[in-house]
């Protein structure tokens, strides 16, 4: 017990750093949503740790954000960020990150999470990533619904379900290598 304490905080604690590392790697498309590893990280973590770790990884991120660490995207930091036209889609890693790995079933604790379940999470964290995003995308910048999705989600949609699938990949891998430590 005590030793699947220790290696999901560790784990927690590495995707948020990764994910505040990648975070400076950012290209800026025609819009005002930079294209980042962050889906990649998000999914990740769901597929790695169980729900409330998943989700406190993404937290601890967001948090250190929140209170001027430049870890959000392109560099940038402190709160207005989480206000602005962007904020939605960083609240929505922590959102999406619990019910991800409560899909997979990380919560199960199971040595080997089946496969289409892993599948099915990893593709339904987008949508709630988008949706809550999109939602204060909208709001923030006083756009309509369907500007909103034609700057916040459209452009990113093909990245978002590659960045998935290749977090899949790499969960199922380090799942297989962490099974045998």
């Amino acid at each position: 017990m005590r030793h699947d304490h220790i290696r999901q905080l560790t784990m927690a604690a590495l995707v948020a750093a990764c994910l505040a590392v990648t975070s400076w790697i950012a290209a800026l498309l025609p819009s005002s949503i930079p294209l980042t590893l962050q889906t990649f990280f998000v999914v990740l973590a769901a597929l790695l740790l169980r729900p409330r770790w998943a989700a406190a990884s993404m937290l601890c991120y967001v948090a250190l954000g929140a209170i001027g660490l430049p870890v959000f995207a392109g560099g940038k930091g402190g709160a207005a960020i989480l206000a602005g036209p962007t904020g939605g889609y960083l609240v929505a890693f922590v959102i999406a990150a619990y019910v991800g790995s409560a899909l997979a079933g990380s919560a199960s604790g199971a040595a080997r999470p089946l496969l289409w379940r892993q599948v099915l999470a990893a593709f339904v964290m987008i949508p709630v990533i988008d949706v809550i995003g999109t939602a204060w995308l909208a709001y923030s910048l006083h756009l309509s619904l369907p500007a909103a999705l034609a700057a916040g989600v459209l452009p990113f949609l093909i990245g978002d379900v590659i960045k998935a699938a290749a977090a899949l990949i790499l969960a199922r891998l380090l799942a297989r290598i962490l099974q045998h430590q």
